[in-house]
């Protein structure tokens, strides 16, 4: 005679039914605020910026000039009494020839006068870095660093409105010389090139007393 069965008392599920098992805790993901991402974006900035050589963007910026007339510069006639004028330093000197003016007065105020001068348009060497410009205006940069200039004034007497005389004015040995261009030879410093530039412009005809 078979024995019958007897359930056991362990955790046997009801047939066709199972127990959902209980889900099991997940590790918290850090937010994006959390210290820990902040520590590590910081530490990538910092790594990535030593290894990376600082970029800066070229300057566009022209350069900048200043031009002041001294207060000691006189004024110098270049052709005698009753001619044209122009202001120089002290003791300036004024030699005349057949192209034009030569002024000097030292190593840093050598100046070119000439006259029948072109339109400044046709004073810009190819040669020579040009670095600035206004209307009356053309200044040169040479690869040593040196400056150089021309000055073109349009002047017209008082007895004549017809008359008007085209002169240019510029560094010696520079930009321009006896209202040709070349390749500068001869260089000055910035400060030099400001005080030239303001004596050219007050280059002036003689006037009717």
């Amino acid at each position: 005679m078979p024995r019958p069965r007897v359930p056991s008392l362990g955790h046997a599920s009801e047939p066709g039914t199972s127990r959902p098992s209980a889900p099991r805790p997940s590790a918290p993901r850090p937010s994006a605020s959390s210290p820990l991402l902040v520590a590590l974006a910081l530490g990538l900035v910092a790594c990535r910026s030593t290894n990376e050589p600082e970029r800066t963007a070229p300057s566009s910026e022209p350069e900048r000039f200043s031009f002041a007339l001294p207060s000691d510069y006189a004024k110098l006639e270049l052709r005698g009494e009753g001619s044209e004028t122009l202001r120089a330093p002290p003791g300036a000197r004024v030699a005349r020839s057949d192209k034009g003016f030569a002024i000097d007065a030292g190593e840093s105020f050598a100046l070119t006068i000439a006259p029948d001068a072109p339109p400044l348009s046709e004073l810009a060497p190819s040669s020579v870095a040009r670095v600035f410009s206004e209307t009356d205006l053309a200044v040169f940069k040479s690869e040593q660093g040196a400056y150089s200039f021309v000055v073109v004034r349009e002047l017209v007497p008082e007895w004549d409105d017809n008359a008007k005389q085209r002169l240019s004015c510029g560094s010696a040995g520079g930009a321009v010389g006896a209202g040709a261009t070349r390749a500068a030879m001869r260089g000055f410093s910035k400060s030099a090139v400001e005080q030239m530039v303001a004596a050219c412009r007050s280059l002036a005809l003689p006037t009717l007393e």
